[in-house]
């Protein structure tokens, strides 16, 4: 072969290499990352979809973890009263629900515990955000997790703490969120010992008067200083870090500016603080390590001012599942949306599939990428996904009445809710 045509040749073949190595990950690349979805008005709610239809459609995209929120006042009596009711109660039928159909497809629930807060346990006395009182919260917590104990391994502690529409006022956001998990990081480990328990839930960037940057909200609830050392409150444990690495208006290598926010393209930002908090010991695994990231909402807006076509979405979502693939440190990856909303939530929609079934190019591709990802060994399987090892069966009552076993535990009758719940004993 003549030199020149060799050399030429050896070049392509070199390109060929280098294209492959970045759409297949790597020896050291997050092995069994799991690939999860969200869409409550969906699954939870089934307001305006079939959910076993839903169901088949995560199955497609070999989605092993169902991301759920868990609206306090979605289960809670009592809810809009400013005064606490002598008996508290919980209801988790719409859950249990969902449970037994996410099982039956092989899908694991994980629960995000947030607000809104009832009237009673808010500062202002209103259903919503504002200063949420954590003792009671911690009761939420416990109900929950007893619950669901040894069938859901999984929870995180409130959602975007660092967006003023979940805690308020946003000034005091960091401080309030600590108070919030500290409690509910203790409740759920009494309920459930071997349940992973997630910390942050956060919003990818500072909004003004909407939200605060990430890494400047972390400081605030570590109590430590810009280089993340020197706390001034006590350790935290966690088993790992939720976020949220949206960035709606770029690609997902797009390195979004400054230092202290953390969209896909700049996790690093997020995990050396993380490194560092582990140095300073004041933010650790149950191992004393550093926290591994759980990617727990991402997308692209498919319609309003902000929307990115069809053909670049189905691009940017291969390219971001691929990106969060390489790296070792996250172990999950959420689709946030399958199904278009309706138009009363129209302004998030990150969806990819009509109301009436129609697969997107979109969703066609995320789809394969995930086949031939599974095909390959790189994402967890149904069934292999990360989890502690189940508890043994409960065997005396707790505040929220739950046990192991296969399927929800028989719940207290609740007079007040037409549905069944259990007591939280009132605490006066």
């Amino acid at each position: 072969m003549h030199p020149t045509r060799r050399l030429t040749t050896l070049a392509a073949l070199a390109a060929l290499i280098v294209a492959a190595l970045a759409a297949v990950p790597s020896a050291h690349a997050a092995r069994g990352m799991e690939v999860a979805v969200q869409d409550d008005g969906v699954f939870s709610a089934q307001a305006y979809y079939n959910r076993e239809k839903a169901f088949k459609l995560a199955d497609k995209l070999h989605a092993s973890r169902l991301r759920v929120n868990v609206a306090w006042t979605s289960v809670v009596s009592g809810a809009k009263s400013r005064t606490r009711p002598r008996n508290v109660t919980y209801a988790f039928n719409q859950y249990d629900a969902l449970y037994n159909a996410a099982k039956a497809h092989n899908i694991k629930l994980q629960l995000s515990l947030t607000g809104p807060a009832p009237a009673w346990a808010t500062g202002n006395h209103r259903v919503g955000p504002y200063k949420p009182n954590a003792k009671y919260y911690a009761e939420f917590v416990a109900a929950t997790v007893s619950h669901f104990r040894g069938l859901i391994d999984r929870y995180s502690i409130w959602n975007e703490p660092n967006y003023v529409g979940w805690i308020a006022p946003l000034s005091s956001g960091p401080k309030i969120y600590r108070s919030l998990y500290v409690s509910g990081y203790a409740a759920a480990k009494k309920a459930d010992p071997a349940a992973q328990v997630l910390i942050a839930e956060t919003s990818p960037y500072a909004l003004r008067r909407r939200a605060t940057a990430p890494l400047s909200f972390l400081r605030g609830v570590t109590c430590t200083n810009r280089s993340f050392s020197h706390s001034r409150c006590g350790a935290l444990k966690a088993d790992g870090y939720a976020h949220h690495p949206y960035d709606f208006d770029h690609p997902p290598t797009y390195r979004y500016p400054g230092s202290d926010n953390a969209t896909l393209a700049t996790l690093g930002n997020l995990t050396r603080a993380l490194d560092k908090l582990a140095r300073a010991g004041a933010l650790t695994d149950s191992a004393g390590q550093p926290l591994d990231l759980y990617l727990t909402e991402y997308g692209f807006f498919g319609t309003g001012k902000r929307r990115t076509s069809d053909s670049k979405r189905g691009k940017y979502l291969k390219q971001a599942f691929g990106m969060a693939l390489s790296n070792p440190r996250v172990k999950e990856m959420l689709q946030y949306l399958l199904v278009a909303p309706t138009k009363r939530y129209a302004f998030f929609d990150t969806s990819i599939v009509s109301r009436r079934g129609k697969l997107t190019k979109t969703f066609k591709d995320l789809a394969a990428w995930a086949t031939a990802a599974l095909k390959a060994g790189k994402i967890a399987p149904k069934g292999q996904q990360q989890a502690n090892a189940p508890p043994p069966q409960q065997t005396s009552g707790s505040s929220g009445g739950g046990s192991g076993g296969t399927q929800p535990p028989s719940s207290c009758l609740v007079p007040v809710l037409p549905a069944v719940g259990c007591t939280v004993p009132s605490s006066g």
